[in-house]
């Protein structure tokens, strides 16, 4: 027993401490930035922070303190941040999910199951913006997930605070039945006028193992109370062009029926009229990949997003409700999607199932997935199935793909997957395989090595509900990564440098034109920022550019890159750059880029971004083995201002534009072998005028309620024998309007 005296006693009090430390926290956290309840002083803290941009990993400028506390409301954290008078605080104001803050900013990335297959990003700005996604394969970010959570931020003259509590209710984990789990979690700030970031602990988000060096800690575990949500939506959309109104509404339907299990459901979902998509023109035969902004297609999808090489993606949720299969334009109304996620145990498992409208009637497609997958203390083993239906073509795709990872030590790891596609279309069934296998060195070293093999065949078809660029496709990769950091008093702050190469052939054993790259990034100590990339193209044959009439046959080539990002003059900062390749038969093309960024206030923000291009020699395909040569220019404009009033309120304007004035040079035809030859057949000239218009004002109503105002116009012309200059096309940009609507949106959570 204790001596027991007047007044306190250390022994006493030690143990009172110890008492206070063991017991799970139950304190009612106010989230207001002053991090002043008791309890934070018994929290978890990171202390290790490191310099990690540029990948120095010594000491961070000034100290930095995060804590974390599981409380019963939810994951609470707290940055505490010392920054003094001298160091200029930048704090604009950004909008919700900015893909790039501008200011200083915090971030908190956990990993609930401490698995290392998915990462919850919640980042908090100076200015207020706030940003959430998610983390899946490592180090792929996607920041159209949103969840309902709290921050704040606090000055003071010598450091500034940010608070975030996380509930319970709006991630998803793993079950467990004991008083404490291990999660993993990475803390990070960004300061931004010096372009450093620093890190606890010191890792690189776009290493290739990312998500399984977080930091594990232990923390107090609190069950998850049950919640739901209905959230209806109504829109009314004025199409200007055709003189109509349409109305339209539907629901988003979340329930938590328990800590383990998710169920979700959607009712005619919109197609994202709210977001716009980036302008693009593309002659090529790969198909463009935008991202998913419809809140069911982004709630708890992390368990179904599985990348492959090359750019794959067995799940591609911009399938569903895509143009119809009749090749009309426009999207395919979506009747119902129906998801559920959950663990038992240890197996994490899911699957969903989405209907488009006239289904019955043979004109809208069915598309369902499942998946499960068992983590273990050093390796994962997993499986996805999908299953796409089209009535229309007759047609049935089925995927299945096994995914394995294992990481014996700190120092590799391995990772891949088997994948079999069966099609049956019209009675006729064919099957295809796809295999990889990536190997990586040294993981977060400050030198990186990455190896990586893929076989894919010549009948394996992901695109019914993946995504892939093509098939028959033999390839070895290779990448190594070297990064360091500067002296201390010396003129670079830090540098980086990239070795990447890849060998390619088909499976006819033909080679593909393969890449060896070099690049460099140097960052100054006065915050100049230069990068510097020198790209070598074997020669070989390109087997995708006529469309399925032969291959054709190109030397090697060579490109190369430079720019110069500036540091932050007044309310500018500036990039510069240039782009010099070869996308004919032999000429160069090339590209210039200015960018300009002003920030006139902290709640204004405005980016101009003009790309001129002047092209000497463009290879187009024109139909079957002919092809043309092409001379002459092309412009790609953007501007993008955000006006931020006040908090909960966001006006964008986003207006692109982009203009080509291409004339023939000469036509050519393909041989037996794929060379090409000069004929005398005459190509037209050609323009095209583009053209993407969006103002959106956005008040956030509440949590998962929103009420949005769009305008937006655009529209695409491609005109042969038109010869308008490229000023010409940017002076009639208003004469494109194919479309012209004014949309008014409410979701509103009940």
């Amino acid at each position: 027993m204790l001596p027991v005296h007047g007044g306190w006693n250390f022994p006493r009090r030690a143990l009172l401490l110890c008492l206070v430390a063991a017991v799970p926290a139950r304190a009612e956290i106010v989230v207001d930035g002053r991090i002043d309840e008791a309890e934070w002083e018994t929290a978890t803290r990171c202390e290790d922070w490191r310099r990690t941009l540029p990948f120095a990993r010594d000491e961070a400028r000034y100290r930095n303190d995060v804590r974390i506390l599981s409380t019963e409301q939810g994951l609470a954290a707290a940055f505490i941040l010392d920054q003094p008078p001298q160091e200029r605080r930048i704090k604009s104001r950004t909008p919700r999910d900015a893909e790039a803050f501008v200011g200083d900013t915090v971030a908190l990335i956990v990993d609930f199951d401490a698995t290392g297959q998915l990462g919850y990003e919640f980042a908090v700005g100076l200015g207020g913006g706030v940003r959430d996604g998610l983390v899946t394969n490592q180090n792929k970010f996607d920041r159209d997930w949103d969840a309902t959570w709290q921050h704040a931020v606090r000055e003071s003259a010598d450091q500034w605070f940010v608070e975030i509590l996380v509930p319970w209710s709006s991630i998803s984990m793993r079950e467990s039945g004991a008083d404490t789990r291990t999660v993993g979690i990475y803390a990070t700030r960004y300061l931004f006028e010096r372009g450093e970031r620093y890190a606890c602990p010191g890792i690189s988000s776009d290493s290739e193992v990312f998500l399984s060096d977080f930091r594990r800690i232990s923390i107090a575990q609190h069950g998850s109370a049950t919640s739901f949500d209905f959230v209806p939506y109504g829109t009314v959309r004025s199409d200007l062009v055709n003189d109509s109104t349409q109305f339209k509404a539907g629901a988003d339907i979340t329930w938590k029926v328990s800590p383990n299990l998710w169920l979700g459901a959607t009712l005619n979902p919109d197609f994202g009229q709210v977001e716009s998509d980036e302008l693009v023109v593309d002659f090529s035969a790969i198909e463009t990949v935008f991202t998913d902004k419809r809140p069911f297609f982004t709630e708890n999808q992390g368990i179904f997003d599985l990348r492959t090489p090359a750019n794959g993606q067995l799940i591609y949720t911009r399938r569903i409700g895509a143009a119809p299969d009749d090749f009309s334009e426009g999207s395919s109304d979506i009747d119902v999607a129906i998801k559920l996620t959950g663990t038992t145990d240890s197996l994490v498992y899911g699957a969903f199932m989405a209907q488009e409208r006239d289904y019955h009637d043979d004109f809208g497609r069915l598309f369902a997935a499942s998946r499960v997958a068992l983590p273990l203390d050093h390796a994962r083993v997993g499986y996805l199935g999908t299953w796409t239906d089209h009535p229309l073509l007759d047609r049935h795709a089925a995927i299945n793909a096994v995914d394995y990872e294992v990481t014996p030590n700190d120092w590799w790891r391995v990772s891949g997957q088997l994948i079999r596609s069966d099609i049956s279309q019209a009675g006729t069934g064919i099957d295809g395989y796809q295999a990889w296998l990536q190997t990586d060195f040294n993981r977060s070293a400050p030198l990186t090595h990455t190896l990586k093999l893929l076989y894919i065949d010549d009948r394996f078809d992901l695109n019914d509900l993946g995504y892939m660029e093509r098939n028959s496709l033999r390839q070895v990769e290779w990448e190594t990564n070297r990064r360091a950091g500067g002296a201390v008093e010396g003129r670079i702050n830090g540098e980086s440098q990239r070795l990447y190469a890849y060998y390619r052939e088909n499976e006819a054993g033909q080679r593909l034109q393969s890449r060896l790259q070099l690049s460099r990034t140097v960052q100054y100590a006065s915050n100049w920022t230069a990068y510097q990339e020198l790209r070598y193209l074997t020669s070989g044959v390109d087997d995708l550019i006529s469309r399925g009439n032969g291959p054709v046959q190109f030397d090697d080539r060579l490109h190369g890159y430079a720019d110069l990002v500036t540091p932050r003059f007044g309310d500018w900062q500036l990039t510069a750059g240039a782009y010099l390749y070869q996308q004919g038969v032999r000429d160069y093309s090339g590209r210039l880029q200015l960018t300009a960024a002003w920030y006139p206030t902290e709640k204004l923000t405005m980016l101009v971004d003009l790309l001129p291009y002047y092209f000497d020699d463009w290879l187009l395909w024109e139909g079957g083995n002919l092809f043309g040569s092409y001379r002459g220019e092309r412009l790609d404009f953007a501007l993008r201002a955000d006006w931020i009033p006040a908090p909960r309120h966001e006006l964008r304007v986003k207006w692109q534009w982009i203009g080509i004035d291409a004339e023939s040079r000469a036509a050519y035809r393909t041989d037996a072998a794929g060379r090409l030859f000069i004929t005398p057949e005459r190509l037209a000239p050609f323009t095209v005028n583009n053209l993407g218009l969006q103002v959106r004002y956005r008040y956030e109503i509440g949590p998962l309620s929103e009420l949005f105002l769009v305008y937006a116009r655009g529209g695409f012309d491609l005109l042969r024998d038109d010869d308008s200059s490229v000023g010409d096309l940017f002076g009639h940009m208003s004469d494109v309007r194919d479309a012209d609507q004014f949309l008014i949106k409410v979701r509103y959570r009940l």
